[in-house]
């Protein structure tokens, strides 16, 4: 069996502000703040915006990627995280998750790490 060279990290947002999570800016932003905190490096990207409301976000990154999906209609969103490095801070799980329910006026974000 070849060796297990990704770890993945799931942030499940729940009860965030609608207009927060159709506002390209804003998702933008936070993805921006995710990855300074991360240590990763962002190499392209490409969006989609859906009608009548949300959109996704995939980022290229050197090691990897990263993916943000919303459903403002429902208040919820998802960012995934592939990468073949652990990222710069030990906390990032809990500063990530922190960072998200802040910037995106959540209720909840539940991780999840797959491995």
């Amino acid at each position: 069996m070849p060796p297990n060279r990704n770890l993945v990290y799931v942030f499940d947002v729940a009860g965030a502000d609608p207009a927060l999570l159709d506002h390209e800016p804003s998702v933008r932003h936070a993805v921006d703040r995710v990855l300074d905190a991360s240590g990763l490096t962002r190499v392209a990207e490409a969006s989609h915006r859906f009608e009548p409301q949300g959109f996704s976000l995939a980022v290229v990154l050197a090691e990897s990627h990263l993916a943000v999906h919303t459903w403002p209609e429902d208040g919820t969103a998802y960012l995934t995280l592939t990468t073949c490095r652990a990222p710069a801070s030990d906390a990032f799980e809990d500063e990530t998750a922190a960072l998200l329910t802040d910037l995106l006026a959540a209720t909840a974000v539940t991780v999840r790490r797959l491995v």
